[in-house]
């Protein structure tokens, strides 16, 4: 009977340690669960972030680069790629998440003169595709793919060529998907996003150039319920990405077409923490303090810009992204073909510089196109009885103040028949103006050459 009754205490024993057991480890395989599932939502969020960091920093140097200095008044293509792959800490104990992929900014920019300086806009569309694969105490906790689609607005405004102001705005949609050898889900949430910035840009001498900067960034993907495939799901709270940017390049200017650049930058993620509501395990968090490098180089081939460029990451994040960014004036080409680029010039009121000649409207239609060949410009369309001369490719002659696509154009206009007025007029108002008093110089120069051939002429 003793014997039966320590069996039965033995027996019971051993079921309520099995059952304790149970509870336990169920509770440590629910904790685990959610903090690879939020691995899952942590990469999204680096992999927006790394979008912003392509539309604020890239994105904005291309769109000025495309229209600066003083567009030609017309718009501007441009676009940003990248591919990469960046290992990212989301807790202190060493869990990370590896992350790969890409996007792709395309947009188009503009600028314009708004007395304070130069303002450049660019609406722009962005679109972006990565593969992840989160760990857990050195073991795979799951993998996903994680992409989005938007679009924004991005905007710089330089003052007097050495301080300057930015600012980009975007949003859209981010779809995330993850799975492991317990569960897996799928879901759509919106996200927001924008930064601001400011840098001082400023030439040392004809060859180095420096632009000290720093930007704030704040990325927000939306709450949205989890829904897991046993049924259950997993409520996470907005996430809140916020970033400080302070960082300095050095541009090497070889000539007015090739510059190569390199950098340094300090990246610091104030918060990004992934709260999962009802849930008693820990949650993975992009926060801390991110080093970076990099190294570039452009080129200008007419009305084509070209750059390439890598950066790498040490730190919280760890990596390196490659980068080519693009940007044609396609526009521009497209209204000299139709003939747009001439009509625009008639309503220009406001940067037009005349000046009055003693001769005739054939000698100076005559000389003008000679000055516009000296000056290395091409001619684009003409017309001897209505007056005019438009021409591009002013910037072999003005570097300093042009692309090659700026146009100009020449009016001509009798007052009598020994007597002219000549007008000269670009929406580049810089351009413009160094233009007309170079051309008005070399037409006066002309005239008096023509007068002593024809002096000479009645003397022989």
């Amino acid at each position: 009977m003793n014997n039966r009754l320590i069996n039965f205490k033995e027996y019971f024993l051993v079921l309520s340690f099995v059952f304790l057991l149970y509870v336990f480890a169920g509770k440590a395989y629910a904790t685990g669960k959610n903090y690879a599932c939020a691995q899952g939502v942590a990469a999204s969020i680096a992999f927006l972030n790394q979008g912003a960091d392509i539309v604020a920093d890239k994105g904005v140097m291309t769109a000025v680069s495309s229209v600066a200095p003083n567009s030609t008044g017309s718009l501007s293509l441009f676009g940003v790629g990248y591919i990469g792959k960046s290992k990212y800490k989301t807790d202190a104990q060493g869990n990370h998440i590896d992350l790969r992929g890409g996007s792709l900014v395309v947009g188009l920019a503009k600028s314009f003169n708004i007395g304070l300086g130069e303002l450049t806009l660019g609406p722009f569309f962005e679109h972006g595709e990565s593969s992840y694969d989160g760990y857990r105490d050195l073991l795979s906790a799951g993998l996903g793919n994680s992409d989005y689609s938007g679009g924004g607005l991005l905007a710089h405004i330089d003052f007097n060529k050495n301080f300057y102001s930015e600012f980009s705005g975007r949003g859209g949609f981010n779809q995330t998907n993850f799975e492991n050898k317990i569960t897996k889900y799928d879901y759509r949430a919106l996200y927001t996003s924008c930064h601001i910035g400011s840098g001082y840009a400023f030439k040392v001498n004809n060859i180095l150039k420096l632009d000290t900067y720093g930007k704030y960034f704040f990325t927000r993907k939306f709450s949205k319920n989890v829904h897991l495939n046993d049924g259950t799901f997993l409520r996470f709270s907005d996430i809140d990405s916020q970033r400080i940017r302070v960082g300095t390049r050095i541009f090497f200017i070889f000539s007015k077409h090739a510059t190569a650049y390199c950098g340094a930058a300090w990246d610091y993620a104030t918060t990004g923490t992934i709260d999962i509501k009802d849930s008693d395990d820990s949650s993975p968090t992009l926060k801390g303090g991110s080093g970076i490098g990099e190294v570039g180089a452009s080129e200008t081939f007419k009305d084509f810009y070209f750059d390439l460029s890598a950066q790498c990451y040490v730190g919280e994040q760890k990596g390196v992204l490659l980068m080519l960014r693009v940007s044609f004036d396609l526009f521009s080409r497209i209204e000299r073909f139709l003939g747009y680029s001439t009509e625009k010039f008639y309503s220009e009121k406001t940067k037009r510089f005349s000046k009055n000649f003693k001769m005739s409207k054939k000698d100076c239609f005559g000389k003008s196109l000679e000055i516009i060949k000296k000056l290395g410009a091409r001619v684009t369309h003409k017309s001897f009885d209505k007056g005019y001369i438009i021409a591009f490719d002013f910037a072999k002659s003005f570097e300093d103040c042009c692309l090659d696509s700026t146009e100009a154009g020449i009016f001509i206009t009798e007052t009598n028949s020994e007597n002219i007025t000549v007008e000269v007029c670009s929406d580049n108002s810089i351009l413009g103006k160094k233009f007309s008093v170079k051309f008005f110089e070399m037409l006066i120069e002309k005239s008096d050459d023509s007068s002593k051939e024809e002096d000479n002429k009645r003397n022989a």
